[in-house]
């Protein structure tokens, strides 16, 4: 078995992006964790490459797989911390505050493929999701989707907008200015509603989220972009339009269904509803889900 501190110095650089965001976690030096990631490397023949802007293991992956099954079982029975990651949205609410026996990310990976794949490959153990929509059915036999809170998605705008105010703009209205949009296919059926509507069409590229990339770009005055209660709070300066998105969206949490019975999980999981009420409490457009 390669140690503890060897592969969580590899997976938390995967993980958080850098080996000096994981050196800060593991409570040790960047040189340290470079030498145990390096270690790692050589002992099971891979090497790291960079692709989309994201660092990729090349080479026979099977062990590495079978390894990170056994240390996420020394986590879960509490030889480590477990691993949660948020989104923008998600983690300051939820996460912030310390939860026994975890540790957070940064709260930066976008879209929805990169968390579920680093739950798939045992990475991380939990991921508090923001994407209802486009979140694993709940039958589905790989993932367990815990839901958490509700709320409407709104259409939103620099307070100097052209629109900013006006009573029920109509669809022509919402055609003339830029709108924001991810890569095609992240998240295919929030996609098709706004597409359905004649927005999204602006694409932001993006590896880790950056409000300048997407709250930002309404500073020009005619951007258009979209929001919840809980992120116009946390980046607060745009307004709401008279537009009904007819989008639902809130935060859940996703883990593998193969963890779903193990205490930590439960206890998480228990944790989170509460805190889930505690959120839901301050906003009158927030349903907490039992």
């Amino acid at each position: 078995m390669i140690p503890l501190e060897q592969l969580a110095a590899l997976d938390l650089s995967l993980w958080l992006g850098t080996g000096k965001a994981a050196a800060q976690h593991l409570h040790t030096n960047q040189s340290t964790v470079s030498r145990q990631l390096r270690a790692v490397l050589h002992t099971l023949d891979l090497r790291l490459v960079r692709r989309n802007g994201q660092r990729r293991l090349v080479g026979d992956l099977e062990l590495l797989a079978a390894e990170r099954w056994v240390h996420q079982l020394a986590r879960l029975k509490g030889k480590a911390p477990l691993r949660v990651e948020g989104t923008y949205a998600s983690g300051p609410w939820f996460l912030e505050q310390p939860l026994e026996g975890w540790m957070h990310g940064t709260f930066l990976l976008p879209g929805r493929d990169l968390p579920l794949e680093l739950l798939r490959e045992r990475v991380i153990d939990a991921w508090l999701a923001s994407y209802q929509p486009d979140l694993p059915d709940p039958d589905d036999p790989q993932w367990w989707v815990l839901d958490l809170v509700r709320e409407p998605v709104r259409l939103l705008a620099a307070p100097d907008h052209p629109l900013a105010g006006v009573r029920r703009p109509s669809a022509d209205d919402l055609r003339r200015f830029p709108s924001l949009a991810l890569p095609p296919g992240w998240f295919p059926r929030t996609e098709a509603i706004l597409r359905g509507q004649g927005l999204w069409q602006q694409e932001v590229p993006m590896s880790r989220y950056d409000p300048a990339d997407w709250e930002g770009r309404c500073g020009d005055g005619v951007t258009l972009t979209y929001g919840q209660s809980l992120t116009e709070a946390l980046q607060p300066g745009t307004v709401r339009l008279d537009w009904d998105l007819g989008l639902i969206s809130g935060e859940a949490l996703v883990v593998r269904r193969d963890l779903i019975d193990w205490p930590p999980i439960q206890k998480l999981a228990a944790e989170l509803r509460r805190r889930a009420r505690a959120v839901a409490g301050r906003f009158a457009d927030v349903e907490a889900l039992n």
